[in-house]
């Protein structure tokens, strides 16, 4: 099934420091969200939403590693910053 991703929010003030928060539509509608932060000590990624209750029946962890997959795939280099990636064309995600 695929997903259209989209950024809600950013906030990377260099590679080890960062918050993102992404949105998860389908069919035009925003079924969930995704918050992404890091920092020197640990990674966080938390799924917002009911996973089951999706069109496709996936872990939350599925979602949430096919959109960071799809960030860094869709990047020109690694330091290019998120709000390029999607300044630049829409991201989708299949689960």
């Amino acid at each position: 099934m695929i997903y259209n991703l989209s950024l809600k929010q950013a906030d990377v003030p260099d590679p080890h420091n960062g918050d993102v928060n992404l949105g998860l539509h389908h069919e035009g509608a925003e079924i969930a969200s995704i918050d992404l932060h890091w920092d020197n000590t640990q990674f966080t990624g938390r799924f917002n939403g009911f996973a089951p209750d999706l069109p496709t029946k996936a872990h939350p962890m599925a979602y949430i590693k096919a959109a960071i997959d799809a960030i860094y795939n869709a990047k020109v280099t690694p330091d290019e910053p998120i709000s390029s990636v999607f300044g630049r064309s829409s991201l989708q995600i299949d689960v």
